[in-house]
């Protein structure tokens, strides 16, 4: 009976380590992909109901705010650095990561052995490992891989449970295997039918074996908000979307049988609605954060709010996770592909974390007045780039002229002699 006991205790570990797991991978999906899933299951369970919500697409430019555009216009390097820069990593290890970002091939997969970078740019073999380990975390899945096995287990951190280990297995011994289509020798080497192999192969092959060529083709999907921000009688409102947190419903012909005194039927549907247990849990624990996230948000960022992005503050996800009490890795998770509704605007949630390049001013922010700066310029005597910068200087912005040209390719702005009228 001891023994049993300890069993049991092992097998209650393991459902809450899993269940866990997925709250973590809801949280990190968009709201589409969320959406598919949630499809997909009621698919799959048809004693569920599943409507897509259908919130209204913003679709005058003007709704939406510059700095959402110039994320969906931002070279993949570009991305990724500021990905890194928000990730308190140590000064070293932020060196080789960001130079790793920049050294990617057309595929996205690293263009040198992780050893021959370190030793070129004089770091330790932990801090190159934990470069590139905060480089493959960044998105998209799979970017920063060694080789195309790497790249595709890599993508097997946002799949589900029961056949991630399964797939690992074809990926890392078997790939040749499903080129050639030997799906019966796949099935009697690692002991599992052949149906599930069928199945775990399907869903390799939805992963991409070029991640970089994949995030330049994607096209610019309609902005729909997932949280909400207004002004209420002076006081500042959050609200999460049903975009954001949708609704999965037992349907009503079942939801009959539960209420009939039937034990029989009541065991049948109570066996439906424990497989769907965890993933309305962890639509809630979406919301919840969501909703945590978002209100610390706009207690830091109230000045965008009422101002625009000039008035973006720097801000790291450490901060909005110490305020809220998480860890920095589940901020990082709620905003990723997310979209703030706001009186500005719309704009990435990520958007709103921005580093520090001067006493009190944020990059965004830099970039921002910087644009100001050149659209109230005389046309005919347009601003060099050292003029843009003493300009800023007078306001307490020091950056150098290769920073502001940085800023200004980076907005699509032209050199002053280009911009000459």
């Amino acid at each position: 009976m001891q023994s049993l006991g300890l069993e049991l205790s092992m097998r209650q570990e393991l459902r809450l380590t899993a269940e866990m797991r997925l709250s973590l991978r809801v949280l990190a999906l968009s709201s589409a992909d969320l959406a598919d899933e949630l499809e997909r299951f009621a698919e799959e369970e048809p004693w569920f109901r599943y409507e897509r919500p259908r919130p209204a697409i913003v679709s005058r430019a003007e709704d939406v705010d510059p700095l959402a555009r110039v994320a969906s216009r931002e070279p993949l390097e570009e991305r990724l650095k500021h990905e890194l820069r928000l990730m308190d990593l140590p000064a070293p290890v932020l060196r080789v990561a960001l130079y790793l970002a920049d050294d990617l091939d057309e595929r996205g997969y690293l263009a040198e052995p992780i050893d021959v970078i370190a030793e070129r740019l004089g770091a330790s073999p932990a801090e190159a490992r934990e470069a590139l380990a905060a480089l493959q975390s960044c998105d998209p899945p799979g970017i920063g891989a060694e080789d195309l096995t790497s790249c595709l287990l890599l993508q097997l951190r946002n799949e589900r449970e029961p056949l991630k280990s399964l797939m690992a297995s074809i990926i890392r011994f078997h790939l040749s295997d499903v080129a050639e289509g030997r799906l019966d020798d796949i099935a009697s080497s690692l002991s599992v039918s052949l149906a599930q192999v069928e199945e775990a192969v399907r869903r390799i092959r939805r992963l991409t074996p070029a991640p970089a060529i994949a995030a330049s083709n994607d096209p610019v999907a309609p902005l729909m908000p997932d949280v909400l921000v207004r002004k209420v009688a002076g006081e500042w409102t959050v609200e999460v979307t049903e975009w954001a947190a949708p609704r999965l419903e037992l349907r009503a012909e079942y939801r009959r049988l539960m209420q009939s005194g039937e034990e029989e039927a009541r065991r049948f549907v109570s066996a439906r609605l424990k497989r769907a247990a965890w993933l309305t849990r962890a639509i809630e624990r979406r919301r919840m954060t969501l909703q945590s996230v978002a209100e610390a948000l706009v207690r830091w960022q109230e000045g965008y709010l009422e101002r625009g992005a000039v008035a973006i503050r720097p801000l790291r996800l450490a901060d909005i996770a110490e305020e809220i009490g998480v860890h920095e890795s589940t901020v990082s998770r709620a905003v990723k592909d997310k979209i703030l509704g706001s009186p500005q605007g719309l704009i990435p949630m990520e958007r709103l974390f921005s580093v520090e390049v001067a006493p009190g001013w944020s990059q965004e922010a830099a970039k921002a007045r910087l644009a100001e700066i050149v659209r109230a310029e005389d046309k005919a005597s347009p601003l060099s780039d050292q003029a843009i910068a003493n300009l800023l200087a007078s306001e307490g912005c020091r950056l150098s002229r290769r920073a502001i040209a940085k800023y200004r390719e980076a907005l699509r702005i032209p050199n002053s002699f280009q911009r000459r009228r």
